[in-house]
């Protein structure tokens, strides 16, 4: 399956650590972040990214390359870095690229899981898109998700402490045709925009995981990455 790589936006939230590379080349106990998250990747036989660059996007794929070196297969998008389209846009912009169905994450985010259990989920479930879920109960971010077995019934960025349990765990699969429906939206548009239609819908598939996440996009999230490598955790290459 391909794998969709949000990896555009400015990073605001870092800036206290760099502004001369992007999120996805911060070092986090000696190597490059996308080290880890292409590692991973590729244990489970994830071999086809599309990254969907902007913000230092050049600098992403001068390190990259086409992946031949790494034994993956690996293509851009860009975007322009003056005039970003938001998450939901990025995948829009990308639309000719897409396969009919993709694995979606964004350039930030370890996310240690069974990506194979994560697909087999997907096959089972007839919703045109299915989010990956963690019960969180607001211990690493704020929770937005309340799920009834397998669909999610409720999302919010803006979800009050205690009104959902679970949160998105920035792992998803989507069917191309339910991007191909905001060709004409306004821009920037949102990936959240897209994600609440879909709930509205009761469109939207979950699939809970019992792994937390790890993310680059603040400091916090940072020094929690570097820690977790230090302990032991090896890249899987």
């Amino acid at each position: 399956m391909q794998v969709v790589i949000l990896a555009g936006g400015k990073g605001t939230r870092i800036q206290s650590v760099t502004t001369e590379i992007p999120k996805a080349l911060i070092p986090v106990a000696g190597r490059p972040f996308v080290d880890y998250q292409l590692g991973l990747l590729k244990k489970y036989g994830l071999k086809d990214v599309l990254f969907c660059i902007g913000h230092l996007g050049d600098k992403i794929e001068s390190y990259l390359g086409n992946g031949a070196s790494r034994d993956l297969f690996i293509h851009y998008v860009h975007e322009d870095a003056d005039h970003l389209l938001g998450t939901g846009g990025a995948l829009v912009h990308a639309l000719d690229q897409l396969e009919d169905r993709f694995l979606l994450m964004y350039g930030d985010a370890y996310l240690p899981v069974d990506y194979g259990q994560v697909v087999q989920a997907s096959d089972a479930i007839s919703t045109p898109a299915m989010m990956c879920v963690f019960r969180n109960e607001g211990k690493w971010d704020t929770s937005n998700v309340r799920i009834d077995g397998d669909r999610v019934v409720f999302y919010s960025k803006a979800a009050p402490p205690k009104d959902a349990d679970y949160i998105d765990y920035g792992l998803a699969i989507y069917s191309k045709e339910v991007i191909a429906r905001y060709k004409d939206a306004d821009m920037p548009l949102d990936l959240a925009s897209i994600q609440e239609d879909l709930v509205a819908e009761h469109a939207m598939g979950a699939f809970e995981v019992d792994k937390r996440f790890y993310e680059v996009g603040k400091p916090e999230g940072l020094a929690d990455m570097e820690a977790f490598m230090q302990s032991g955790n090896k890249i899987d290459e």
